[in-house]
């Protein structure tokens, strides 16, 4: 077993024999009774337990698949806060296999009793989260019960304004949606109202917009919360009998272009180099061609909701895939990125000194030598120098981007993969596809 020895120490307690030295000796001692490997210490020098904002406490849960078990002096190290105390062993330790012991409560979640009281404290700690989810859910309810509809978010939906939690009807915009609905009634088509909405000088909306507005029982009056409708206050823009006329027709056309996004390798990728706008996926059926797939700008499959329509290139789907997954097997070691030549930094013995640097300080406050106040600033200074080393570990972490192995694995055998693969290797390398009528450029995630 591999032991992370946690340990925090505020400057109060350091003075109430919570001291550093003290910890480190009996989680030593522990582990060695047990025969355990120590991993590493992640020591907290002057850091409250009232939150989970300490660098050596996040720095473990980063490198948790490193170890098998945490292991505290007591409990409160962990967290002073029964709800992070439980966060952090459920949804953190446990999660990622990885047990927790406490040694002073003779908490081992290793073992059946330990793992009981965990379940014990589990319960209160639920209970408390559910007695606060409780306590909003009522008062969201009233408030929708009331007809009000504040708990929609911080916007103005379509047709309405805000004023001291009513909605009040806008009147250009309650015409707009009457219009919609009119015209979905006679058109059947989202995409013919945008069109004849822009003949006739309105505004127009994006599509999602729209089938959203011609689903919403808010323009006949009611407010919604947790999938229930209540009646609302607010004055209804169309009648019940014309909702439930569009309500069919929707119906009816559901699922047109159902699983088009599944089917597309290369959703969200694409960008129009001409207009700035993403390329969508679109299918349709002919008897002629059957089922056809492609790719187009945004701007020029919805023109009506732009000052004009985008001309350039529709790429057939299959074609336009199998140009990609041709370039992702051409890729080599040779396209990653070399890493600079700079000598590398030894994080971990740089960290461990500052840590020795907080402990020695920490180890005066008991002596009464030095004010405390001085005391106080020197820990501050080498917690700051601590959280610097750490954010510059983070991001040269981060700068190194995927690596050759990674890439290669990736590559490999992509051409006789299964759908999933393919798409997992191309949102993995690929950060953005441009378009240009026939000239594809790819920007690459390395």
């Amino acid at each position: 077993m591999k032991a992370a020895l946690y340990i925090r120490v505020s400057t109060k307690e350091q003075i109430e024999n919570y001291s550093i030295p003290t910890q480190k000796e009996r989680l030593e001692a522990y582990c060695k009774s047990k025969g355990w490997d120590i991993h590493d210490f992640y020591i907290d020098g002057g850091y409250s337990g009232s939150n989970m904002d300490r660098p050596e406490l996040q720095r473990m849960l980063r490198e948790i698949r490193n170890f098998d078990v945490v292991i505290v002096y007591k409990l409160d190290r962990l967290s002073r806060s029964q709800r992070d105390t439980m966060e952090l062993i459920e949804d953190n330790f446990l999660k990622n296999e990885v047990e927790f012991v406490s040694i002073t409560e003779t908490l081992d979640t290793s073992s059946p009793f330990g793992r009981a009281m965990i379940g014990i404290l589990s319960v209160f700690a639920q209970l408390e989260r559910e007695n606060i989810a409780e306590r909003m859910r009522n008062g969201h309810i009233k408030r929708a019960q009331e007809g009000y509809a504040a708990m929609g978010g911080d916007y103005d939906p379509a047709g309405y304004k805000r004023e001291e939690g009513k909605l009040i009807i806008k009147s250009d915009e309650k015409d707009h949606i009457q219009k919609t609905f009119a015209l979905y009634e006679q058109y059947h088509s989202i995409t013919k109202v945008q069109n004849e909405l822009k003949l006739l000088g309105y505004p127009v909306w994006r599509f999602r917009r729209y089938r959203d507005i011609l689903s919403n029982k808010l323009y006949i009056g009611y407010v919604s919360f947790a999938g229930e409708n209540y009646k609302g206050v607010h004055e209804p823009i169309i009648t019940e009998e014309q909702f439930n006329r569009v309500q069919t027709l929707l119906e009816r056309h559901k699922g047109h272009n159902a699983h088009k996004a599944k089917e597309s390798l290369l959703s969200g990728l694409i960008t129009c180099s001409c207009c700035g706008e993403p390329y969508m996926t679109y299918t349709t059926n002919s008897k002629k061609h059957g089922k056809y797939r492609y790719y187009i700008c945004r701007a020029r499959r919805f023109p009506s909701e732009y000052p004009e329509k985008c001309m350039n290139k529709t790429w057939n789907g299959k074609k336009l895939e199998k140009i990609i997954i041709e370039e992702l097997q051409f890729l080599t070691v040779g396209k990653v990125n070399e890493e600079d030549a700079k000598p590398k930094i030894n994080y971990k013995a740089q960290l461990n000194k500052i840590n020795e640097k907080i402990e020695r300080i920490l180890g005066l406050y008991a002596s009464g030598k030095f004010e405390i106040e001085t005391l106080d600033k020197q820990v501050d200074i080498l917690n700051a120098e601590k959280e610097s080393l750490i954010q510059r570990q983070k991001e040269e972490t981060a700068e190194k981007g995927i690596s050759a192995e990674e890439i290669h694995d990736l590559v490999i055998n992509l051409k006789d993969a299964d759908f999933n693969t393919k798409q997992a290797a191309v949102q993995k390398l690929i950060n953005q596809i441009m378009i240009n009528g026939e000239d594809i450029e790819i920007v690459w995630a390395f």
